[in-house]
């Protein structure tokens, strides 16, 4: 590890205290105005110039002041409408929402970041910007906003890190190209002809028709794509009648589709439609569509993602980064980023290892405080790797 790195180890009460903070106080996406104005506050104690970008975006700057190249991180800041069930003494203080996907790790390593580099800004040629993002978990997202504001302009590079439960600390892991799907959903009415439930045939049963429709829906990853392409598409929510002894009229159904590339994205789009509508139309009842587009699917470039590699191997030491062998079909806002700018998305390891480990997204979930350590070395080693004078 680069000599310059060891004080890092110094920040962990630091880190676990802003983490614990974040996690007794979450908010959901564009409502973090308390988020906000705790990491306002940090920056201004650290003299860390920064903006606000909407109601809870934040922009920080830290500029050398010699001639070099600038380069971006970033962390989300929101939390998910979930009520904790762990017995943490840190456990979320707000009934209903909770950070069971990591953020305030997120958020926490990339503020100690800031405060680190600061202290060692003699050693860069550029600038760094650290982009504090809400609404990760909302659809269309907080990227866009950061983007429309010009949070990217004159930036060469932007990375970006997400916890991972599959791995212990100290591990990250990095691949090219595909790393996680685009992520859509789509909303189906489906309007029939009522009636009573014993005379069926004097109606056009919308919840049967339905249930034909989630079946056929299965058949465009099975039969339209290659078995290559990685794609899914799911039904989520039906809701339909009111009696049962009536045929309802109306049927509503909400679904998602994940995809890997842009070009199976639009071929799911296109067939989705054409069964939707051909299924209704052959049982004599109509279907109403709609599509949201959502993030697109998270590129890494090869390029990029050999600097997490080699920035990997030289903070973290040998065997620290692994290989992902395949992309996830979740959805992250951080792809909007990676259509402008070269850069790369990296998992670190959080696992715990002294009592049960739970997924992301799960009310029990938890993570190993001391992986942060490793967060802030990695996004350090990145900008040392290029503004390092």
């Amino acid at each position: 590890m680069d000599d310059w790195l060891t004080g890092v180890q110094e920040l962990m009460p630091q880190l676990s205290s802003v983490r614990r903070h974040l996690h007794q106080n979450p908010e959901v996406g564009f409502d973090e105005k308390d988020t906000a104005r705790f990491i306002s506050e940090f920056l201004q104690t650290n003299d860390i110039p920064f903006e606000r970008v909407g109601e809870t975006g934040i922009v920080a700057t830290l500029d050398s002041n010699r001639a070099g190249g600038a380069i971006a991180l970033r962390a989300d800041i929101d939390a998910l409408a979930i009520s904790e069930a762990s017995e943490t003494e840190y456990a979320s203080q707000r009934p209903g929402v909770m950070h069971a996907c990591g953020h305030d790790c997120h958020t926490a390593i990339l503020m100690l970041t800031a405060k680190f580099l600061k202290e060692h800004m003699y050693r860069f040629c550029g600038t760094v910007k650290f982009l504090f993002q809400a609404a990760e978990e909302v659809p269309p997202g907080g990227a866009v906003q950061l983007i429309e504001a010009g949070a990217l302009e004159g930036i060469d590079a932007i990375y970006g890190l997400h916890v991972s439960p599959e791995m212990v600390a100290g591990q990250i892991s990095v691949r090219n190209g595909a790393m996680l799907a685009a992520a859509d959903q789509f909303h189906v009415e489906v309007v029939g002809r009522g009636g009573h439930g014993a005379s069926p045939h004097q109606t056009v049963d919308a919840v049967m028709i339905a249930c034909q429709l989630v079946n056929n829906l299965q058949t465009i990853v099975s039969r339209n794509l290659s078995p290559l392409e990685p794609a899914v598409i799911s039904v989520g929510q039906i809701n339909a009648g009111y009696r049962p002894n009536v045929i309802a009229e109306t049927c509503t159904m909400e679904g998602t589709v994940r995809t890997l590339s842009e070009e199976t994205r639009n071929r799911v789009r296109d067939r989705l439609k054409k069964v939707i509508q051909g299924t209704a139309e052959m049982h004599g009842a109509e279907a109403i569509m709609t599509y949201e587009e959502g993030y697109p699917p998270l590129i890494n470039p090869e390029h990029s993602a050999d600097i997490i590699r080699q920035v990997g191997h030289r903070v973290l030491g040998p065997g620290a980064v692994q290989e992902l062998e395949v992309p996830s079909m979740g959805g992250e806002d951080f792809a909007y980023y990676l259509q402008r700018v070269p850069g790369a998305f990296f998992r670190l390891g959080t696992k715990i290892v002294e009592r049960e480990q739970f997924p992301l997204h799960n009310p029990r979930f938890d993570l190993d405080e001391g992986a942060m350590v490793y967060g802030v070395r990695m996004f350090a080693g990145l900008v040392d790797h290029h503004l390092g004078a």
